[in-house]
């Protein structure tokens, strides 16, 4: 067997495929990899730009194959609310390294994904499932051509209410999507919604109310406060007291309605509940806080 390769020409055992500059210009533009990768994809399958595609696919997949149990500590939150602000979905994408976390075509992707779980019924859909969707398979198999990093889908969340408000930091390693049981009056000095996400992802609340806030939670803070007013020697009366206070104190830093507003300037010493309440809202029905990294 003898095969000449001169410029854009392949002739393999008295077989001509004539690969011309057009040809992977053309398959250049549509991938966005580099010319001899394209030049070796369309010498590979004889010229057909469908196959060569196809071929760039496999290849791609084996090489991410290879490098999945890379390490991905750094990546990216994004949001995505349908237009009517009833329905969004918010996810953590990650990847290598911070360069490729601010790419476009990482951005892209992650966009693409969060509209995916928003179009989706589940509230937590598996992973893997959303990845072999045919679309986003494919998306995702091109940016890995691109970038050369292992990329992984850490965390989606659906997320449906009346109204729903989001924030993602300036990094992008953090971000929120909440649900709001109505959409905040208008003030032109205040955005109550954008204020209410800055904090929420400033605070990092365990719960909504205190009825989400897990038993074992509030147990334990009622077992610690006990333990050391009662080493203490406190009398029984006043040791119930103080169990008390430190539960209320508790709540009041890790329940979103009982934080104080981290804005003081605009809202003053008020609680989140009693602004949300000025503001026309009945209550946060729904929220998912995510941070790059963090499970």
């Amino acid at each position: 067997m003898w095969c000449v390769l001169t410029h854009y020409d392949m002739e393999c055992d008295g077989v001509m495929a004539s690969i011309t500059a057009q040809m992977v210009r053309e398959l250049r533009e549509r991938t966005d990899l580099p010319m001899m990768e394209c030049k070796q994809a369309l010498s590979e399958t004889d010229g057909d730009g469908a196959a060569a595609l196809d071929w760039l696919r496999k290849k791609h997949k084996g090489k991410m194959a290879e490098r999945s149990g890379r390490a991905t500590g750094e990546g990216r939150i994004c949001v995505h609310i349908n237009s009517d602000r009833t329905v969004g979905a918010i996810i953590e994408l990650q990847c290598e390294t911070t360069p490729v976390a601010k790419n476009e075509v990482f951005v892209n992707l992650a966009d693409a994904i969060a509209e995916s779980v928003a179009l989706g019924s589940e509230k937590t859909p598996d992973a893997d499932k959303i990845l072999k969707q045919p679309k986003i398979d494919e998306q995702f198999t091109t940016a890995y051509g691109q970038l050369r990093e292992t990329m992984k889908l850490a965390k989606c969340r659906r997320v449906t209410g009346s109204y729903l408000a989001s924030y993602i930091h300036h990094d992008g390693k953090s971000g929120v999507l909440l649900a709001l049981d109505a959409e905040p009056k208008s003030d032109p000095d205040k955005n109550v919604a954008a204020d209410l996400c800055m904090h929420t992802v400033f605070t990092d609340p365990m719960a909504l109310d205190r009825e989400g806030v897990p038993s074992e939670e509030v147990d334990r803070v009622r077992r610690e406060a006990r333990e050391i007013a009662q080493a203490e020697n406190k009398p029984e009366q006043i040791i119930e007291k103080i169990v008390n206070g430190k539960v209320n104190a508790f709540y009041a830093e890790r329940v979103l309605v009982e934080q104080l507003h981290i804005k003081t300037d605009e809202y003053g010493k008020q609680k989140i509940g009693d602004v949300l309440k000025q503001a026309g809202v009945k209550a946060v029905t729904d929220m998912m806080v995510m941070k790059v990294g963090v499970a």
